[in-house]
């Protein structure tokens, strides 16, 4: 389980044989194709990733277009659940594949297509209509004929729909005009602008410095706007009537059709992805090279798939992995990672994910996420009620989520199931006793809020012991970083970086963890570190045998990561560098690590600190409830 050991593979193959190849490989659902910058793509893959593009494009363009979602919405799933409906598609190979889905798929798409785009022009057309139609809504009784006075020889006339406000000023920019002006309404006004043929350019100018343009009505159209709006409305309630008929349409083909055009778009979508990774097959002419990583524990299963091709295989060792290619000055592609863990920890993989997914050879940190994240959720936000309606709803999300969404369901489920524990052990139910709701419960193991007399405080020493376990948990988890922290250069065979870095930092914090207990037992003095025998906090060792035991190891990791790279150097054990420096980097590496001791295990406090103001809040919002409105409000 964690990261799984690869194995890299060079599969040569005739060209003509690919597609079959691809095929075989695709069954072989965990195999990893190296992508080759710069490498030609094989041409007859080629054409098939664009065929398959386009056919995903027009898909995708017709369902955008019919708003037909590619996932359902969180609030959709929870209320009406997760049905996934599957289309089954025979194929001999991929080429195959994309014929059958372009067969199934194009008449439906030409289908809606011509169906919306007569649905585009229609709505266009409505568009023009309808802003025509309030412009001679204005003008009703209007039955001037704009032709017979675009003819007129001596004069030109302009009828125009301004706003009112700019009434005055336009008359005054027009002296020698006639000019009349009538109210439509209490925002616009219709006038009428005369003058002679020699002032229509002056009389155009003005009226476009105000935004002014003439009414005109199309062609197809009576010249007159009494006339005019008549047959806009004849038209409007016929093309009203169209545009319902084909949304009717759509709506009937799309019931019919919706699942096959997701399945179809969806099988589109595959084929391109997975012909645009192997499409680049090297640079041979007539025979293609698929480079790729697949698991160890298959490899038997892959060497007989692909027996009856030309097939080098080598196991990627972590090492070589790692430092080959520093060492032998050549490049080797990057191993992809391969995370597999069981259903239970699997769920938690979202937060691994969400960091970045640990590098080839690393530690998967997902089991042990698996078991902190509940922890620390938990400690941070322990109520009861909030931790039962957390866990129903994380149910509620698995029961009716789709595969995404099931991990964060059981993540949610046992997150709540640590909060609603913590409640019981604090005696938190949403901010109320849980004795009030459990009457036989009514002394909680650790009573975090003491209720007397009306008033609501914190238990002071239940406060100190949460703050005290917050960091016990954060020493615990910080020793188990720094102990993976080893595991991980001695599985790389970095030996010397375990000798004098890895080794003597986690000794010098556990160590160091020892003296802080001891000189706390001490009452904070250095002076009876020796000699006092009174028990150390936490551990119960003798201050002085506490404080014997953990100084020499101390000193032995400060000296080991101070002077340990400048022995490393002198003895050849690490590239050559300044011997001084290295030295004088050990001391200020020391003195970072007695700041990161200290401030990563105080960050820990904020377990407790939240849960307490957690508890505060509800404390408070309790209490606001509780009082008259005009009092709660403030």
């Amino acid at each position: 389980m964690g990261v799984q050991e690869l194995v890299k593979a060079n599969l040569i193959v005739p060209r003509s044989t690919l597609p079959q190849v691809i095929t075989d490989l695709t069954e072989f659902d965990t195999f990893h194709v190296s992508e080759k910058e710069g490498a030609p793509s094989d041409p007859q893959l080629d054409s098939l990733s664009l065929q398959a593009y386009r056919l995903f494009l027009d898909i995708d363009d017709i369902l955008k277009a019919l708003n037909v979602q590619s996932e359902i919405g969180l609030i959709e799933t929870l209320t009406k659940g997760t049905k996934v409906e599957k289309e089954k598609f025979k194929a001999s190979d991929w080429a195959d594949f994309i014929s059958r889905i372009e067969a199934g798929g194009k008449p439906l798409v030409e289908e809606f297509k011509a169906i919306l785009n007569e649905r585009s022009e229609l709505q266009k057309k409505i568009s023009d209509n309808v802003v025509l139609k309030e412009t001679f809504d204005l003008l009703p009784h209007l039955s001037v004929d704009l032709n017979v006075i675009g003819r007129l020889r001596r004069f030109h006339i302009i009828l125009s729909i301004v706003s009112a406000k700019d009434i005055q000023e336009l008359s005054r920019s027009l002296p020698e005009d006639i000019f009349i002006s009538t109210p439509i309404d209490s925002e616009r006004n219709a006038i009428v602008v005369a003058t002679s043929k020699e002032g229509a350019e002056r009389v155009d100018k003005v009226l476009r410095s105000f935004e002014v343009r003439p009414l005109e009505i199309p062609e197809r159209l009576p010249q007159s706007p009494a006339e005019a709006l008549k047959v806009i409305n004849q038209e409007l309630e016929g093309q009203n009537l169209r545009l319902q008929e084909l949304n009717q349409m759509l709506d009937a083909n799309l019931k019919k059709s919706e699942r096959k055009l997701v399945s179809l778009r969806e099988g589109a979508k595959t084929a391109y992805d997975v012909l645009t990774e192997v499409k680049k097959a090297g640079d041979l002419k007539r025979f293609a090279v698929i480079t790729g990583f697949y698991p160890t524990t298959r490899d038997a299963e892959f060497k007989q798939k692909f027996s009856r091709w030309l097939l080098f295989t080598e196991k990627v060792e972590l090492a070589e992995h790692h430092h080959g290619a520093e060492e032998s000055g050549e490049t080797h592609p990057v191993a992809p990672t391969l995370i597999k863990n069981r259903p239970l920890i699997r769920s938690f993989e979202n937060i691994t994910l969400n960091q970045g997914p640990p590098k080839y050879g690393e530690v998967d940190p997902t089991p042990l996420v698996m078991l902190t994240f509940p922890i620390f959720y938990g400690i941070m936000f322990g109520d009861f009620g909030h931790g039962v309606v957390l866990m129903l709803f994380g149910l509620l999300l698995y029961a009716r989520g789709s595969s995404s969404l099931k991990p964060w369901g059981i993540m949610l489920t046992v997150a709540g199931l640590s909060a609603a524990v913590v409640g019981l052990l604090i005696g938190e139910v949403f901010g109320f006793a849980v004795g009030e709701l459990i009457p036989v419960y009514q002394h909680p193991v650790l009573e975090l809020v003491e209720r007397l007399h009306g008033t609501t405080t914190f238990n002071t020493e239940a406060v100190t012991t949460i703050l005290q376990a917050s960091i016990i948990i954060g020493i615990i988890h910080l020793t188990i970083g720094f102990g993976l922290d080893v595991f991980k250069a001695v599985r790389d065979k970095e030996y010397v970086e375990v000798v004098i870095e890895k080794i003597p930092t986690l000794l010098m914090y556990l160590f160091g963890i020892i003296f802080a207990l001891a000189f706390i037992g001490a009452g904070n003095s250095f002076a009876g570190l020796l000699t006092k025998t009174n028990p150390i906090p936490l551990l119960g060792l003798p201050v002085s045998q506490a404080a014997i035991i953990s100084l020499p190891v101390i000193l032995v990791s400060v000296v080991t990561i101070i002077i340990g790279k400048p022995v490393a150097i002198i003895l050849k054990k690490v590239p050559k560098d300044s011997i001084a420096m290295s030295a004088v980097m050990g001391v200020v590496e020391f003195l970072i690590r007695v700041v990161e001791f200290l401030a990563n295990t105080m960050s820990y406090t904020r377990l407790g600190i939240l849960l307490l103001v957690h508890a505060a809040l509800l404390m408070v919002l309790n209490r606001a409830i509780s009082l008259p409105l005009p009092v709660a409000v403030p």
